[in-house]
C-alpha cells in the first residue's frame, strides 16, 4: 500500500526537495522550515521519543525527539555535504545532498565520484548525550503520560514503557515507610534495589560505570536500567553554544543503519568502544532547544501570589514534620531547595546554599525517608550514602579515556539544578584510601566552589556547576557547608523512632496529587524568579549590618554579610517577591541569630572527623 509522503516519517524527502530547488544559503532555509514546522509543542509531542520508545520500534530516517544531557563532546566530523554520482545505466551525473545522513545515497546502478570537483566537504559537531541523570520518576511519568498511543495493525498500540501517575494517598505512605523509596531517583527498578549486595557497613554496593553482565555500557553518570544514550550530530551551531552537562531537547533524523557499526569500528573518529547504532542511535538534529528547567508542569501551570504563599506554608509544615517539629531547620531546608547560583565574581559564588543538617540519627532510615520526600518534590536528585565502600569504589569525577576516546562519567557530572543529598549517617570509623580522599576532595570543591575538575590524565579541566548539596549527618559534617544547622526535635515529644513513624505517616496522609503538583511548580517557579536590590535598599542593608557588627563587637564578618544577603534573597523569592522587604530582612536576622546561638556545634580538634568519630586516611 502506498504511504503518504509525511515530513515526519520521511524528513529527508523534504531536504532533498529543498536541495533540488536550492538557491543561495539553502541550508538556512531548510533549517527555518523545520523550525516553523516544529514550533508547535503538540507537533513536537507527536513525534516518537527516543527516551520512551525501544530502538527496534523506530525506522531509520524518521524524525524523532530526545531529551538528554551532554555527557561528552567529540571533535568535529568531516562529511560530504554535496557529492556527485553517476548512473551506470544512463551515464547521467547528478549532485546529491549528504546533509543529515551518515551513509551516502548509493545503489547498485550508481557510483560516487569521489574526486569530483563538485563535491563539498563540511564539518558537523558531534556530542554524546544521555538521559538526564537523576531525573525524578514523577517527571518521566508525566512526560510518558503525554505520549499519544500509536495505532498498530490490530488496533491501538500501548507503549510498554508508559506508566500512569501513581496515586498519592495510601501508596505514598507506604513508600515513605519502607526502608528504601519505591522509586529511587537514580532510576533503579524497585526489584533491583532489594537485590543489590551490601558492603561491610550495610550500605548498598555502588554500581560502577560499567554495567552488569548482559547490559551495554552507555556511560551514564548515574546508572539507570531505562537510561538511553544517543550520538547527536549538529549542523551550523555557533561555537560554545552547547556545553558539557547542558540539558537539551533535540528533534532530528534518526540513523540506525547497521553499516555504521562497521564503518566506525577500528580507528574511526569515536573509536570502537561505543555500542552499535542499534543500541546507541545517531541523531542528525534539525531543531534543538536548551532546557533551563526539566519540570513539565511549568508548561501548563503557574502559581499566583496567593497560591505561592499558601503552598509555602504547606511545604514548610511538611518539612517541619519530616524534621520532627524543627521549624527553623525546615525553613533553612526550604531556602536550600530554591537556591541557585545566579552570579560569579572572582572567587565568590553568589546564590549557592549548601546545607548541613546534623544530629540526625540513623534510626528508622530517617535520612533516607527525608530524601524520598525531597525526591517527590524536586525534578532531579541523587542520594549518595557516604560509606567507605562508596568512597573507595565509585568514580565521582569524569576521567578522559584516551584509548577509547571517551569521557568516562562520574556521579558528580550532573546538570544544573540536580539536588545531591549526601548521607553521612552511614559512615563509621574507618581508614580511607587515596581514592576515597580524592572523592571527598571533589565533593568538598563542589560544595565550596560549585565546580568539578575533570581528569584529562595530564591536566585537569575545571567545569562550573550549579548543584545544591544537602549533607545529613549525626555529628557536624566533615564537609564544609555554607550553613550548618543542628536539628532539634520538638520538646516533650515521644521517642524519635515513634515520632519518625508518626510524622511520616501524617505527611503521607496530607500529600495528594494537587498539593504535590503545586509544590513542584512552587520550587521551580521560586528558583527561576528574577530578583534585584535597588541602590537605596543596598545602602540601608549595609548601614543595618554595620550596626549589627557594632552590637556584636565585631564578631560578625564581611562573609556573614554575604550569607545574610543570600538568605534574604531566598526569603524574598520564597514568598514570590522580586525584591527585599523589611519583614524578610528581619526574619533572616532572627534565623541567623537563633542558629548561631543555639544550633552550632563546637569546632572539632581533629581536622577530619565525620559523625564525631575519628577517620584515618592512609598514605
Amino acid at each position: 500500500m502506498p504511504v503518504a509522503d509525511d515530513w515526519r516519517t520521511c524528513p529527508l524527502n523534504l531536504v532533498n526537495k529543498a536541495f533540488t530547488n536550492r538557491q543561495d544559503n539553502w541550508e538556512a532555509a531548510i533549517t527555518g522550515q523545520f523550525k516553523h514546522l516544529l514550533d508547535n509543542e503538540s507537533v513536537r509531542g507527536s513525534l516518537p521519543s527516543l527516551n520512551l520508545t525501544p530502538n527496534h520500534e523506530l525506522t531509520d530516517g524518521q524524525l524523532v525527539r530526545f531529551r538528554g544531557m551532554v555527557q561528552d563532546m567529540f571533535d568535529p566530523e568531516i562529511y560530504m555535504a554535496e557529492y556527485e554520482t553517476r548512473n551506470l545505466a544512463t551515464g547521467v551525473n547528478q549532485v546529491v545532498c549528504g546533509r543529515y545522513r551518515d551513509v551516502l545515497q548509493n545503489t547498485m546502478r550508481t557510483e560516487i565520484l569521489e574526486d569530483s570537483p563538485l563535491n563539498v566537504l563540511k564539518d558537523r559537531g558531534v556530542v554524546y548525550c544521555v538521559s538526564i541523570p537523576g531525573e525524578s520518576p514523577w517527571v518521566t511519568d508525566i512526560l510518558s503520560s503525554r505520549v499519544d498511543d500509536k495505532a498498530g495493525p490490530s488496533g491501538t498500540y500501548q507503549n510498554p514503557l508508559k506508566r500512569g501517575l501513581e496515586p498519592q494517598n495510601d501508596n505514598q505512605v507506604e513508600s515513605m515507610d519502607m526502608d528504601a523509596p519505591s522509586a529511587p531517583a537514580n532510576g533503579d527498578a524497585p526489584s533491583l534495589a532489594g537485590k543489590r549486595s551490601k558492603g561491610e557497613d550495610g550500605a548498598p554496593v555502588p554500581a560502577t560505570n560499567g554495567t552488569s553482565k548482559g547490559q551495554p555500557d552507555l556511560n551514564l553518570p548515574i546508572q539507570n536500567p531505562k537510561g538511553k544514550a544517543v550520538i547527536v550530530k549538529l549542523y551550523d551551531i555557533p561555537e560554545n553554544e552547547i556545553k558539557l552537562c547542558d540539558m537539551l531537547e533535540f528533534v532530528g533524523v534518526v540513523s540506525l543503519n547497521p553499516a555504521l557499526a562497521a564503518a566506525e569500528d577500528g580507528e574511526g573518529m569515536m573509536g570502537s568502544s561505543l555500542p552499535p547504532p542499534s543500541l546507541v542511535p545517531r541523531l542528525h538534529v534539525v531543531h534543538h532547544q536548551k532546557l533551563t528547567s526539566n519540570n513539565p508542569l511549568m508548561e501548563t501551570m503557574t502559581l499566583s501570589v496567593a497560591d505561592i504563599e499558601r503552598t509555602r506554608e504547606q511545604l514548610l509544615y511538611i518539612l517541619t514534620q519530616s524534621l520532627l517539629g524543627d521549624s527553623l531547620a525546615a525553613e533553612y531546608l526550604l531556602f536550600h531547595l530554591i537556591s541557585k547560583v545566579y552570579s560569579r565574581h572572582d572567587i565568590r559564588i553568589l546564590g549557592k546554599l549548601s546545607l548541613n543538617l546534623f544530629r540526625l540519627s540513623s534510626n528508622q532510615n530517617w535520612s533516607r525517608r527525608i530524601y524520598t520526600l525531597l525526591n517527590l518534590f524536586t525534578t532531579g536528585s541523587h542520594y549518595l550514602p557516604l560509606s567507605k565502600q562508596q568512597l573507595e569504589t565509585t568514580p565521582f569525577t569524569p576521567v578522559k579515556d584516551f584509548e577509547a576516546n571517551r569521557l568516562v562519567s562520574g556521579i558528580l557530572q550532573l546538570p544544573a539544578g540536580t539536588h545531591l543529598v549526601v548521607d553521612e549517617t552511614v559512615m563509621a570509623d574507618c581508614q580511607l584510601d587515596a581514592k576515597a580522599v580524592q572523592n571527598l576532595t571533589a565533593l568538598g570543591n563542589l560544595m565550596t566552589w560549585q565546580k568539578v575538575d575533570y581528569d584529562f590524565k595530564y591536566h585537569n579541566l575545571e567545569y562550573q556547576t550549579d548543584i545544591p548539596v544537602l549533607v545529613m549527618s549525626e555529628g557536624r559534617s566533615m564537609l564544609t557547608a555554607d550553613v550548618q544547622v543542628m536539628v532539634k526535635p520538638e520538646e516533650n515529644s515521644p521517642s524519635p523512632d515513634t515520632l519518625i513513624e508518626t510524622n511520616f505517616r501524617n505527611i503521607g496522609n496530607i500529600l495528594n496529587q494537587e498539593l504535590l503538583n503545586r509544590i513542584r511548580v512552587y520550587l521551580s517557579q521560586a528558583r527561576e524568579l528574577e530578583y534585584s536590590l535597588t541602590d537605596l535598599l543596598q545602602k540601608e542593608v549595609q548601614e543595618d549590618f554595620v550596626r549589627m557588627r557594632h552590637e556584636n563587637q565585631g564578631q560578625i564578618s564581611v562573609d556573614d554579610l554575604h550569607s545574610h544577603l543570600v538568605l534574604a534573597r531566598l526569603a524574598s523569592v520564597s514568598r514570590g517577591k522580586s525584591t527585599l522587604e523589611a519583614g524578610d530582612w528581619t526574619r533572616v536576622k532572627e534565623m541567623e541569630a537563633d542558629r548561631r546561638n543555639n544550633r552550632m556545634a563546637p569546632q572539632r580538634a581533629e581536622a577530619v572527623q565525620p559523625n564525631g568519630l575519628p577517620m584515618h586516611i592512609s598514605a
